[in-house]
């Protein structure tokens, strides 16, 4: 059963987690995150160190951009973030407190381990935090972003048209031209991951077709840029003397240009 969240006015939640420093604790949904102590901190390590272990027979997944999300075969899901962090304005106990704030209160309202923290680093001005999620409905709720991950007959019946472009991906690298949606739609057995870009997204099998606003970097990997070429058009038309500015799209119309189908067969 696929699901889908469509809260896409917020950027992901994880990222701004390792940015609010800067902010003075700012959360991006208007409420102020409760710091916590070293030592409430260094007790909630329970949702801090439950360690990470690769998935048997699958190569290890190094991701290339800052933020990046793995989908496992169980349907859980792994998030990496990575954030330059200015020295000035962090410190590591705050940092490590507002984490253990956001998830606790996420667990707290949707069960325990909806969400885990499996590695926190802070080290020369830089965070890493790996977060793991129960499901991907977890994932989209606590980063409030548009996400769908199941079968393409469902994510008809929840509203997607697959009205754009796409690319043929074969052994990981794009082949021909682009073709149309209704072809890539084909085989119906085959799964669909649908994300909000940017982020770069590893899934669970063999990618097929990806749309045309990705780039291809495995057989399993898209960077999902949200970025065509369609997208380097000149903002300004000039018939004649007049100079017209470019219009901007709808709501919608501006969320569908950042939003990237992935189509995979599931190993």
């Amino acid at each position: 059963m696929g699901f889908v969240y469509r809260r896409v006015s917020f950027e992901n939640v994880a990222v701004n987690l390792l940015r609010q420093i800067r902010l003075g604790g700012e959360d991006v949904r208007g409420k102020t995150i409760a710091y916590v102590t070293k030592g409430t901190a260094l007790a909630a390590a329970g949702i801090f160190l439950l360690g990470g272990c690769g998935v048997l027979g699958r190569e290890e997944y190094v991701p290339r951009e800052a933020d990046a999300v793995s989908i496992q075969e169980d349907g859980t899901v792994t998030e990496r973030v990575s954030e330059e962090l200015d020295e000035s304005y962090y410190d590591e106990t705050e940092l490590e407190g507002m984490i253990a704030s956001e998830v606790s209160e996420y667990n707290r309202e949707n069960g325990e381990d909806s969400v885990a923290v499996t590695k926190m680093e802070i080290q020369d001005g830089k965070a890493d935090l790996t977060l793991t999620f129960a499901s991907g409905e977890d994932f989209a709720s606590f980063n409030n972003v548009e996400f769908y991950y199941g079968s393409i007959i469902n994510a008809q019946l929840a509203g997607y048209l697959f009205d754009t472009e796409f690319k043929q991906v074969r052994d990981g690298v794009v082949v021909g031209g682009t073709v149309s949606g209704s072809k890539a739609l084909r085989d119906m057995s085959a799964q669909v991951l649908i994300v909000e870009a940017p982020m770069e997204v590893e899934v669970p099998g063999t990618i097929l077709y990806t749309s045309v606003n990705s780039e291809v970097l495995s057989e399993r990997v898209v960077n999902a840029t949200g970025e065509s070429g369609e997208d380097e058009e000149e903002d300004l038309i000039l018939p004649s003397n007049a100079v017209y500015q470019k219009s901007e799209g709808s709501f919608e119309e501006e969320a569908a240009k950042k939003r990237v189908y992935i189509i995979f067969e599931q190993k």
